[in-house]
């Protein structure tokens, strides 16, 4: 009896000092393997691989480099315009590399689908980070007439720009919160007027640039209390317009929609006599 009561309190010994008792480290242990990143899939491998090959040899011109840097400094990715082109570039490779199948067949069409393809794909994925820019363009600019009724009602107890962006950080949503954050963090490191105005830059919204002109004269000191009431009355118009033209598009919408209802109903309709014409006139001149 001691022996046996021996040799299960080492196995006990012996798994609690290995760690491999079930169920204890359970669950540090899934907590680890959420927070190790994902294996690379082979087409993702091979993607990095040909990236890696083709970003030296990559030579974007100035203009257009600070450009995509600021969209994607904007969108939270931390890449090099290089490394984003040659990501870019080396998905549409290996992706229209597929249509090589048809080289044996035909040479010239072979060649032409794969050039073809790649461009397409190659433009839709610079494409797609204008998109994305777009649309976050547009949920800045549908806080914008709430943040300047807020930066108006501030106004009668403080000029301190950082309180204000501080305060509506608070309330605003993700998109602009991003943005908002960014630019504190110049205005510590740097010149307010120069954050304000990267700021503008890099949404690259008419409409906020009217409202960083005003945060940069409250700035300087000027009394924009007038400014911000009209400012605000103005994004509201403006808003309240651009809902009244997707209200006037639905029912364009609804009526081809509709069309089609009708006209599946009516061929369902037509469909049913002709069957009841055809048997009575079977019947007829049976």
């Amino acid at each position: 009896m001691e022996l046996i009561a021996f040799i299960l309190t080492s196995i006990g010994v012996y798994l609690l000092m290995t760690a491999t008792m079930p169920g204890i480290y359970r669950s540090a242990e899934l907590a680890l393997r959420r927070r190790m990143p994902k294996p690379l899939t082979q087409s993702q491998a091979a993607v990095q691989k040909l990236a890696t090959w083709i970003c030296p040899k990559l030579d974007i011109e100035p203009v257009k480099r600070i450009r995509i840097e600021e969209q994607l400094r904007s969108l939270g990715r931390q890449e090099s315009p290089e490394i984003f082109q040659a990501v870019t570039l080396a998905r549409a490779l290996i992706t229209s590399s597929a249509c090589l199948v048809i080289v044996p067949f035909s040479v010239p069409f072979g060649l032409a689908l794969t050039v073809i393809t790649c461009l397409v794909l190659y433009n839709s994925q610079g494409n797609k980070l204008n998109k994305l820019m777009a649309e976050k363009r547009q949920k800045i600019e549908r806080e914008l007439p709430q943040f300047a009724s807020t930066i108006r009602q501030s106004l009668n107890s403080t000029h301190d720009v950082v309180a204000m962006l501080e305060t509506y950080r608070k309330v605003c949503g993700p998109a602009l919160h991003d943005e908002i954050d960014h630019t504190l963090n110049d205005i510590l490191t740097g010149n307010t007027e120069r954050a304000l105005k990267a700021m503008e830059g890099r949404v690259s919204s008419a409409k906020l640039g009217q409202l960083i002109s005003g945060l940069i004269a409250v700035h300087r000191g000027d009394d924009q209390r007038i400014y911000f009431d009209m400012l605000a009355a103005e994004y509201r118009k403006s808003q309240n317009e651009e809902v009244t033209k997707a209200l006037q598009k639905r029912p364009r919408e609804l009526d081809f929609n509709m069309g089609l209802l009708f006209l599946g109903m009516a061929l369902m309709i037509a469909a049913g006599l002709g069957t009841y014409i055809a048997q009575q006139l079977s019947q007829l001149f049976a």
